[in-house]
C-alpha cells in the first residue's frame, strides 16, 4: 500500500509553518549541529515535504525519550507538529485503502472475460510438440523485459 505514497509530495499548512518559525526562535542557543535544526530550517523554507520524510519524523517522535522542553523536540515541532505528522501519514494511508477497496469492489477484473468450455467430456489439451530451451529462455527473457516495463510505468 505504501508504494503508493512514495515520493509523494505534501504541502506544508500555513499554521504548521508558523508553528516551525515559533519553535525556531524559542530555541535559543540552538546551531547547526543541534538535533531538528536543519530540518526545520528546510521544512519552513521549502514549504513541503514527503512522504518519506514525514515517516522519519514520525520515527523520531515516536523513539524520541528526552524531555519536552529538550532543543530537539522543540526545534521538531513539538506536540503540534508530531499529532500533524500522526494524523496526515494516517489520512494519507486511509485514503489509499479506501481507494484500493473501492476499486475492487466497483470495477471488476475486466481483462477476464466469462466463457465456458466447449467439450467438458474431454479435459485434456491435445498433445503439443515440445519447444526447446532456447524458445524458453527467450520467453523468460521477454517476460522479464516486459515486467521491468511495468514497473517503470507504475
Amino acid at each position: 500500500m505504501n508504494k503508493d505514497l512514495y515520493d509523494k509530495k505534501i504541502e506544508l499548512p500555513e499554521d504548521v509553518v508558523g508553528y516551525l518559525g515559533q519553535c525556531f526562535d524559542a530555541a535559543s542557543g540552538a546551531n547547526e549541529n543541534t538535533e531538528g535544526y536543519k530540518r526545520n530550517k528546510e521544512l519552513r523554507d521549502s514549504g513541503h515535504t514527503t512522504y518519506q520524510q514525514l515517516k522519519r519524523m514520525k520515527n523520531w517522535f515516536d523513539s524520541f525519550n528526552g524531555r519536552e522542553n529538550e532543543l530537539p523536540f522543540i526545534l521538531n515541532g513539538g506536540h503540534y507538529v508530531k499529532g500533524w505528522v500522526d494524523k496526515t501519514l494516517g489520512s494519507m494511508r486511509d485514503e489509499v485503502d479506501l481507494s484500493k477497496e473501492i476499486k475492487s469492489t466497483v470495477l471488476p477484473n475486466q481483462y477476464i472475460q466469462p466463457h465456458q468450455k466447449n467439450n467438458l467430456s474431454n479435459m485434456n489439451r491435445p498433445s503439443k510438440e515440445h519447444g526447446s530451451s532456447i524458445d524458453d529462455l527467450k520467453i523468460t527473457e521477454d517476460i522479464k523485459r516486459i515486467n521491468n516495463i511495468i514497473k517503470k510505468i507504475i
